[in-house]
C-alpha cells in the first residue's frame, strides 16, 4: 500500500518530456478559465467600439474614408510654409537685465532663381516662450511632488491617516487634465503663459508625486535601518538614505515628464495660455493648412533636440 501511494505521489510530479512540451509549444494551453477570460476581453471591446464607432457626423461610409479625407488634408498643407513678420523688435532680458536690443525687417533674397523672405519668424518666439513654460511648470510640480511623496510612500508617511488622505488628494488632481486647468486658470488670472505655467504645475503634481512615492516604496529598507542604527534623526536618514536610492528615478521621471509638458503646453495654448498652440488656433482657424504643416515641422525639430539633449543630460547625471 504505501509502495502505491509512493509510486503515485511520484507520477503527480511533471516529467522532464512534459516539461519540455510545455516550453516548446508556442501558443499556452486553453482551459476553461482561459477562455471566460478571453470571453469577457472580447465583450469589453466590443462594448467599447460600440461608443467610439463613427457616427453621421464623421461623414464615414467605409474604412478607406478616414485615409482618403487625411490624405486630402495632407495635400492641401503641402508645400510648408512659415510666417515671416515685416519687422520684428527682439529684446533679450535675463532676471531683469536687458541683454540684446535689435530689430529683424523682412527682406526677400533671390536663390537660383527662387525668392526667399528672410526675416523673423513668429513661430521660433512660440517654441521658446512654449519651452519655458514647460521648463518652469515641471520644476514647480517636482519641487511640490517631493513633499508630497514624503506623505504619500507608505515607508515614510507619519501617519497612515496622513498616506491615505495624501493619496485621495493625489487622485483628484490626476483626475483632472491640464487643459481643464488651463480652462479654470485662464478665468482666474487671465490669458498668457503664466496661465500655462500653473496649468502645468497643477496639471503634473498628482502624476509625478505618485511616480516619486513608488520609487520611495522601492528603495532597500536595510540602508535606512542602518542609517537610523548609526542615531540619525529622520531629516538625516531620508537624505542620506532615501534620497540617495530614489535620486535616480527622480532625475529620470523628471526630465521625461519636462518633455511631456513641452507637448501639453502646445496644446494649452488653444485655451489662451500662449506659446505654439496660439499659432496652430491661429492658422486652423483661417484654414492656412500649409502654415500648420510648418509649425509641425519646427515642433518636431525642436521635440528631436530636446530628446537629444535629455538623453545626454540623464547619462550625465545618473
Amino acid at each position: 500500500m504505501e509502495r502505491i501511494e509512493k509510486s503515485h505521489q511520484v507520477s503527480s510530479f511533471p516529467t522532464p518530456d512534459s516539461v519540455r512540451a510545455d516550453l516548446l509549444r508556442p501558443l499556452p494551453r486553453l482551459t476553461a478559465r482561459s477562455l471566460i477570460i478571453l470571453a469577457i476581453a472580447g465583450a469589453i471591446l466590443l462594448w467599447s467600439l460600440s461608443g467610439v464607432g463613427p457616427g453621421p457626423s464623421n461623414r464615414v461610409t467605409s474604412i478607406f474614408d478616414p485615409f482618403i479625407a487625411m490624405g486630402n488634408l495632407i495635400g492641401r498643407m503641402l508645400p510648408p510654409e512659415f510666417e515671416v513678420v515685416r519687422e520684428q523688435a527682439v529684446d533679450i532680458n535675463f532676471l531683469g537685465l536687458q541683454i540684446a536690443d535689435f530689430t529683424i525687417t523682412r527682406s526677400e533674397v533671390n536663390v537660383f532663381g527662387s525668392t526667399w523672405e528672410i526675416g523673423w519668424l513668429p513661430i521660433v518666439s512660440s517654441i521658446f516662450e512654449t519651452i519655458q513654460m514647460a521648463l518652469i511648470g515641471t520644476l514647480g510640480a517636482v519641487f511640490i511632488a517631493l513633499f508630497l511623496s514624503i506623505l504619500a510612500a507608505k515607508n515614510t508617511a507619519p501617519h497612515p491617516v496622513i498616506y491615505t488622505v495624501t493619496r485621495l488628494f493625489l487622485n483628484f488632481m490626476r483626475s483632472i487634465p491640464e487643459l481643464v486647468w488651463a480652462l479654470l486658470f485662464v478665468a482666474a488670472v487671465g490669458l498668457g503663459p503664466f496661465t500655462g505655467v500653473l496649468a502645468l504645475v497643477f496639471g503634473s503634481i498628482g502624476s509625478l508625486t505618485r511616480i516619486f512615492a513608488e520609487a520611495i516604496e522601492q528603495i532597500n529598507p536595510e540602508q535606512v535601518n542602518a542609517v537610523r542604527a548609526t542615531g540619525a534623526n529622520p531629516m538625516h536618514t531620508f537624505i542620506y538614505a532615501i534620497i540617495p536610492q530614489a535620486l535616480p528615478l527622480f532625475i529620470t521621471y523628471s526630465i521625461v515628464y519636462f518633455e511631456a509638458n513641452v507637448r501639453h503646453a502646445t496644446i494649452l495654448g488653444y485655451v489662451g495660455a500662449g506659446g505654439v498652440g496660439f499659432l496652430l488656433f491661429k492658422y486652423t482657424g483661417t484654414s492656412d493648412y500649409a502654415k500648420v504643416l510648418g509649425t509641425a515641422i519646427a515642433l518636431v525639430v525642436a521635440v528631436t533636440i530636446i530628446d537629444r539633449f535629455s538623453s545626454w543630460l540623464r547619462g550625465r547625471l545618473i
